[in-house]
């Protein structure tokens, strides 16, 4: 159940982005400092890693050569955050390191219509298209599924995870009205425990397959709401907003995204080095405790890789932000809201 994380990740993008786009209004320079700031944070890690993998890595001889040629002919879906359509188009992962990216051109793909549509909104008629959103992506889902759509395509296109995108993003709105997230703390937390049955149900009731379609249509909406209410919780509420301000969460936090596009590779190389759960003994009859080891081994070795990107390479380019200031809100302003957006 790991990929859910990717849900999580629109709905506090939704939420994260919006919030920025709105606390931007009225400031000079709105779609300037929005994506030069954007850039600065994706491309040179995600060109770093493109680059050796379709011009560095066909080099490098090794028996899993093959595997990363497969997308021979399509590289430019690669390079220019559209992979998530070309993988949709061949109904198959194409590479074992880039195969990520689609969660990544979605975002830039976001990034695109977003800006311009929170500056033509109202934050009233924003929190109105983002309910539409929320239903015009249930409908996409359900009709590529109706017509026969295989899991991949459903999986990686755009339009799937518009609703988790929009969950956040009217989260971000409802946060600068009246009473903020405080006033949406109850409901949410009625609204969290309701889909997560929803969602042990569609887990429990099923086949693999229908499981499969079940949580491709209801499920992907369920998650987007779930994370919602998380969210609102975590945000407003004393615990559990001590418990996501650890310092060990907020490092996995800040070195997420070089996480996200290195923990593949490494946990092959792993694999590779010879250490699976599969070969290592047993404990009172079970492989689980060597699966544990193995997850601990390659998340270190990620994290310790991740880090040094960080400092060696990302943060260099991050300290050119400087020159494209956004404002910030004080997380107190998000809890309880303000009046400072137009209704």
């Amino acid at each position: 159940m790991g990929w859910v994380g990717v849900d999580l990740f629109f709905v506090l993008s939704g939420f994260l982005i919006t919030g920025i786009l709105l606390d931007a209004m009225g400031q000079p320079h709105y779609f300037r400092n929005f994506y030069a700031r954007r850039v600065l944070r994706i491309f040179p890690l995600y060109y770093a890693v493109v680059f050796f993998s379709l011009v560095v890595l066909p080099h490098i001889h090794h028996p899993k050569a093959e595997h990363f040629g497969r997308v021979r002919g399509d590289e430019v879906w690669y390079w220019t955050y559209l992979s998530n359509f070309i993988i949709a188009k061949r109904d198959a992962w194409r590479h074992a390191i880039l195969d990520v990216s689609w969660s990544l051109a979605i975002e830039e793909q976001f990034y695109l219509f977003w800006p311009a549509i929170v500056l033509l909104c109202s934050r009233r008629v924003l929190m109105a298209v983002c309910g539409l959103l929320i239903g015009a992506a249930l409908v996409f889902r359900v009709g590529m599924a109706c017509a026969g759509a295989g899991t991949i395509p459903i999986f990686v296109l755009t339009p799937s995870y518009v609703d988790a995108l929009a969950v956040g993003a009217f989260l971000a709105a409802a946060a600068r009205g009246t009473g903020g997230l405080a006033t949406m703390i109850r409901p949410a937390a009625v609204v969290t425990l309701a889909t997560a049955a929803t969602l042990a149900a569609l887990l429990v009731a099923q086949n693999e397959t229908a499981a499969s379609r079940w949580m491709q249509t209801i499920g992907f909406s369920a998650l987007a709401v779930l994370f919602g209410g998380v969210l609102v919780l975590a945000s407003s509420s004393a615990a559990p907003a001590a418990f996501f301000a650890h310092p060990a969460l907020r490092a996995f936090g800040k070195y997420s995204y070089a996480l996200y596009l290195f923990n593949l590779p490494l946990r092959a190389l792993v694999r590779d080095a010879g250490f699976t759960p599969e070969r290592a003994p047993a404990v009172l009859g079970s492989r689980l405790p060597a699966q544990v080891l193995f997850y601990v081994i390659a998340t270190s070795l990620s994290f310790v890789a991740a880090l040094l990107s960080w400092h060696l390479y990302e943060k260099h380019f991050l300290r050119l932000k400087r020159f494209f200031p956004e404002p910030r809100r004080p997380a107190a302003a998000v809890v309880h809201g303000t009046d400072a957006v137009s209704n």
